[in-house]
């Protein structure tokens, strides 16, 4: 090509501006041009078919070059529909004929679904082209390798749950001279240890134990003084006394994999500006909802859906930001912005748009590397909610990305997105409220026929359900997210509200994790729940009773109750949620598979494999056990053979369960004698990346539309009446016991 035929950057800037805005232009205009009832139900019909056929083809692709602009074809299709029906209903169904209080409920209502569509189509922007990395090899020669401090910090925590973490930290494949393990104890600090308003014995004792276990592994223990800024203060006391150029940090219940610096190391090397990079925070455990609604099993945990999917979208556009644990993060760089920022409660996210604004660049590596617990109790998973809708919020009321220099205009777009992604709270919250105004309170909430609602709305919701199916369907089902939605709006917006009054008032609060529950009980957070299902029921019953006396208005009044119906599986299955389960077990926990053989006396051996692995045993499947059946007791002592490692550890029987004539589940209790042994067994449950991936993807499946929605409904008929059985059984004990008592006086 000659030199006069080529263009200017400048000419290529503007070029693509213009793109953008005819492109802009033109979906506008399609979005907004009138169209007759025909023509309308016509375009959008073809628009669907469209969009279906493009979702079934993409399914049935390996990725290429083609695949980006068919990615492309289903967004915009997608959002052309949404935004058609969003124009149609601030133009043409506002309720201003309906008087205040219509008109309040009618543009609350529409609010909410400009806030829905504001966030699909963020989300959309997010995975236009989500990016896939490779690990970089490290050099051979040692001395071109990085030191690396390894910051584990922890506040309350047991010993027990750190050790693991603490061991295989110490162990990552590395060279020995170059790796530098630090256990910040932010519980052994002279302020908490003398505490007047705790167990400072116990305090002490675990500080005491900590201290001996760093020593034991190879690590070092660091405290401070004071218990200031947190997490973020806790991290910069250590920057005091440390120099390695990388800097690892890891919450204490997050326990790396062996191959964890071999990982991510190199991406430094190769690229002088990177500041971060983040890896999956991969859990070994059910949260709350995987838990009291016996799901963990079968579907994608709730996380897969960010690690999964969103930071990967993320670091397309460079805006990948800390989650606060299994990440490397550059030393120069934290020294340059002054520490780990502590203005707001998340401290992660804050440090990342400080770095950001720099110029430095962030990377996201979308493999498992890290073993980690998540909360158990609904109040833990609150918590911990709370708090990142809290610190998300301060960062833009605080720090700004708009005014904030130094940012690109889509990292500036998806701070903003993920500061404001949590009014979901409120947005829900207000949706649960619709099918009773409308069916109790005679509320109109819009002007418009059943017939607009169908041919407007009915094709933007199944144009949504399909793009979600695609971008979400091997790690998010349908109606899930709504599930967790309604779990979390009325405390989520409590929060929320909180900080728009004061945003300096929240304060950090530790997750709680490896929590032991020895019964069954009735979360103290589920009574919003009720007075929300006692107004659902209502409203039902409401509907029901104007289908049976005012025929005049049938298609309305089903199309609402479906809602409210459809509301009451989601609030069934929140006091499904909230009826907590007795929890006995408080380590981490992973699926694995390796052969072994059980040497249960000198000469009688069995074969099998490990099912899952813990810190301080494994489950195995022992092949062919019937003729050993009577030697197969509990608290027998044996021996477990790892013929792959060479290793053999003492253990303990401690449960046997025939699952067939031919197949034994028998748990294993180690007997660790000493520190190697140790080692090894963290190494077995915890050292092999590659089986963090298996066990990851087995979650991987789609689920349709409809078949979610039968899902849901088995959730929240089973659970739901669970919790309601549990309720009512507790209130007539309650007061056959309190008639009892006032007999006997």
């Amino acid at each position: 090509m000659s030199k006069d035929s080529t263009f200017t950057k400048n000419e290529l800037v503007a070029l693509y501006v213009f793109f953008w805005i005819a492109g802009i232009a033109a979906f506008a205009y399609l979005a907004t041009l009138p169209l007759t009832t025909d023509t309308q139900i016509l375009i959008s019909g073809c628009m669907l078919f469209a969009l279906f056929i493009c979702y079934q083809f993409s399914r049935h692709i390996k990725k290429c070059e083609g695949s980006s602009i068919l990615r492309l074809v289903i967004f915009l299709l997608a959002a052309l529909l949404a935004f058609r029906y969003l124009f149609w209903r601030g133009t043409q169904t506002l309720p201003f004929n309906f008087g205040v209080i219509s008109i309040i409920a009618g543009c609350l209502l529409f609010l909410v679904e400009c806030f829905y569509f504001l966030n699909s189509t963020l989300g959309y922007f997010i995975s236009i082209k989500p990016k896939a990395r490779q690990a970089f090899a490290l050099p051979a020669d040692p001395a071109l390798l990085p030191h690396i401090d390894i910051y584990i910090p922890t506040f309350d925590e047991s010993p027990d749950l750190v050790g693991p973490t603490l061991i295989a930290a110490t162990q990552m494949r590395y060279p020995r001279d170059k790796l530098h393990v630090y256990l910040l104890d932010d519980g052994g600090t002279p302020q908490k240890l003398n505490n007047p308003n705790q167990d400072n014995a116990a305090a002490q004792k675990r500080s005491h134990k900590l201290k001996l276990f760093a020593e034991q592994f190879g690590a070092t223990y660091l405290t401070r003084a004071l218990n200031e800024d947190a997490k973020a203060g806790n991290l910069n006391n250590a920057l005091q006394y440390t120099s390695g150029e990388l800097l690892v940090i890891l919450d204490c219940d997050h326990v790396p994999a062996e191959d964890f610096l071999e990982q991510t190391v190199g991406f430094f090397l190769a690229d002088p500006k990177l500041f971060l990079l983040q890896t999956p925070h991969n859990f070994v455990n059910a949260d709350p909802v995987e838990r009291n609604l016996s799901t963990y099993a079968t579907s994608p945990g709730e996380n897969e859906l960010f690690y999964g999917v969103m930071q990967p979208g993320m670091d397309a556009w460079g805006s990948t930001f800390f989650c606060g644990s299994a990440a490397v993060l550059r030393r120069s760089v934290i020294d340059e912005i002054g520490g780990i920022a502590s203005e707001t409660i998340t401290e992660d996210a804050e440090t990342t748009l400080n770095a950001l604004a720099l110029g430095y660049t962030t990377a996201y590596f979308n493999k498992p590397l890290v073993s980690g617990l998540q909360p158990e109790t609904f109040s833990g998973f609150l918590a911990q909610r709370v708090r990142w809708s809290q610190g998300m919020l301060q960062i833009f009321l605080l720090k700004n990305p708009w005014a904030l220099k130094g940012l690109t205009l889509a990292q500036r777009i998806l701070f903003t997105n993920f500061s404001l992604f949590w009014g979901f709270s409120v947005s829900r919250m207000l949706l649960l409220l619709v099918p009773p105004l409308y069916l109790i309170f005679f509320i109109q909430l819009l002007d418009a026929s059943v017939t607009d609602v169908l041919i407007f709305g009915v094709p933007s919701l199944l144009g949504s359900m399909i793009i979600t199916q695609y971008l979400f369907g091997r790690v998010r089902w349908p109606f899930v997210s709504q599930i967790y939605e309604v779990i979390q709006s009325f405390y989520v917006s409590r929060g929320i509200f909180q900080v728009l009054i004061n945003p300096r008032k929240p304060i950090f609060q530790v997750t709680p994790k490896g929590e032991v529950l020895q019964e069954d009980f009735i979360s103290e957070f589920a009574k919003p729940f009720y007075i929300v299902l006692f107004f659902n029921v209502v409203a039902i019953g409401a509907c029901i009773y104007r289908l049976l006396t005012d025929p005049s208005n049938h298609s309305a009044l089903y199309m609402v109750g479906f809602w409210a119906v459809f509301d009451l599986f989601l609030l069934l299955c929140a006091l499904g949620i909230t009826f907590e389960r007795r929890q006995r077990r408080s380590e981490p926990r992973s699926l694995h598979d390796e052969p072994v053989i059980l040497h249960i006396e000198p000469d009688i051996t069995l074969t099998g494999s490990t099912f899952d692995a813990s810190a301080s045993g494994v489950k195995i499947a022992i092949n062919y056990p019937t003729i050993h059946y009577a030697l197969l007791k509990t608290n027998t002592a044996v021996i477990l053979e790892f013929p792959e490692r060479s290793m053999r550890l003492a253990c303990e029987i401690h449960s046997v369960v025939m699952d067939d004539e031919q197949r034994a589940s028998i748990g294993i209790s180690y007997n660790l004698q000493s520190t190697v042994e140790e080692r090894t067994a963290i190494a077995i449950a915890f050292g092999s990346s590659e089986q963090l991936i298996k066990n990851k993807n087995q979650h991987h499946n789609h689920r349709s539309i409809l078949g979610s929605f039968v899902f849901l409904f088995r959730l929240a008929m089973l659970h739901g009446f669970k919790h309601l059985t549990f309720l009512a059984v507790g209130k007539l004990r309650g007061l056959f016991y309190s008639a009892k008592k006032i007999q006997q006086h």
